[in-house]
């Protein structure tokens, strides 16, 4: 049967089938104590900066500029990207995994705002990875900085 373990509280609506297993106090080989530490972190931002406003930034087509820096200082935007550029780990972890992106994915999804969290999170997660892979040391420390920590947004034109 299915091994039940302390590491994973349940959590989340308990609706059958509804929720990841994990989530339901199921056993995963993949769900680590930092990923529940990253979920709290993430839910309690959403719950704070984001569901509050969301409605009203989404008729009006914008939202609070200082946003993305408000995520960075939370230690939410700037958690996937290197840290020599100011990227920051989840606490725990060696780095930022595709569970990570799953939980931060779910996370936002509650807030049901998709053009202010694209705006936010989006657009600098397809624009900045080719100025990291490819992208000379100069550009890399004019732009990545900046980027990563929220002073500026940054997208594929």
């Amino acid at each position: 049967g299915l091994m039940t373990t302390t590491l994973t509280k349940k959590f989340g609506e308990q609706v059958p089938f509804g929720d990841p297993m994990w989530y339901q106090g199921f056993h995963s080989p993949y769900y680590q104590e930092h990923h529940i530490r990253w979920r709290a972190k993430v839910r309690a931002w959403v719950e704070k900066e984001l569901m509050p406003f969301i409605h009203e930034w989404d008729e009006a087509g914008t939202y609070d500029k200082s946003l993305p820096r408000r995520a960075y200082e939370a230690g939410i935007l700037g958690a996937a990207w290197p840290k020599e550029y100011g990227g920051t780990p989840p606490e725990g972890a060696e780095k930022f995994d595709i569970f990570h992106d799953i939980i931060l994915g779910d996370e936002m999804a509650r807030a049901a705002g998709g053009g202010v969290i694209a705006a936010i999170f989006v657009a600098n997660a397809i624009a900045l990875p080719p100025v990291l892979a490819v992208g000379s040391q100069y550009l890399k420390d004019l732009v990545a900085r900046d980027v990563i920590q929220g002073r500026k947004m940054m997208a594929l034109a």
